[in-house]
């Protein structure tokens, strides 16, 4: 029996970037590209349609732009992971993609075995960030007068450990192999942290996370 393939729809208003986009795919052998779309409503539109895996997502784009896109998508299809695919690294942007419901963000000059890799990792249920990206999100640059805010959220040191792990792209097994306890352990820490952050996602944590200098 054939393994299921992944699902695929791009998002972008570049013709360009989908043919590229498409060229690569292609080489991966259980992946495939659904359909094209030129903005947000048509995202809207063919997550409906199709409701596949992965939806890759650019930022700008005319009439309803990906992070408003993101946004509407999340709630209405939590079974369909958003992977943002832009040219921009500002933090801003990948923030604000992050805490709309997207599961990760990729740059578009990535390459191929990076793009598959990010892929797989986000349909297996990881928060994905390019290597640029993560030490920009974690530790944002603060002037030389400022001091840090005391978080009014309270964890663990347990539950710190957890965070620290999965903000570094570990899988639940990895940090279960990490700390030797149990992957049931790792689960039941990740929802406590959740819960504390007032989160719904891994990567909406990161965000929160990050803002109150946890991580």
């Amino acid at each position: 029996m054939n393994p299921r393939r992944i699902t695929v729809i791009v998002i972008d208003d570049h013709r360009r970037v989908h043919q590229a986009l498409a060229a690569k795919i292609d080489f991966m052998e259980d992946i495939e590209v659904l359909a094209h779309g030129s903005n947000g409503m048509e995202a809207l539109d063919l997550c409906a349609q199709h409701q596949p895996d992965i939806m890759l997502m650019d930022i700008l784009m005319p009439g309803m732009d990906g992070i408003e896109a993101t946004r509407q998508i999340h709630p209405r299809f939590p079974s369909v992971k958003i992977l943002a695919l832009s040219s921009f690294d500002d933090q801003d942007t990948v923030r604000e993609m992050l805490a709309n419901g997207a599961a990760g963000y990729v740059l578009k000059d990535s390459s191929m075995d990076v793009l598959e890799e990010t892929i797989r990792a986000v349909v297996a249920g990881q928060t994905v960030l390019s290597p640029a990206l993560i030490d920009g999100l974690l530790h944002p640059p603060t002037s030389p007068s400022s001091e840090p805010m005391p978080s009014p959220i309270q964890i663990s040191r347990r539950e710190q450990e957890v965070l620290q792990l999965f903000a570094a792209g570990l899988t639940n097994a990895e940090i279960a192999e990490q700390l030797f306890i149990s992957v049931s352990t790792v689960k039941f820490h990740i929802t406590n942290i959740l819960d504390k952050l007032g989160t719904t996602t891994r990567a909406q944590a990161l965000v929160t996370a990050a803002k109150h200098g946890l991580i």
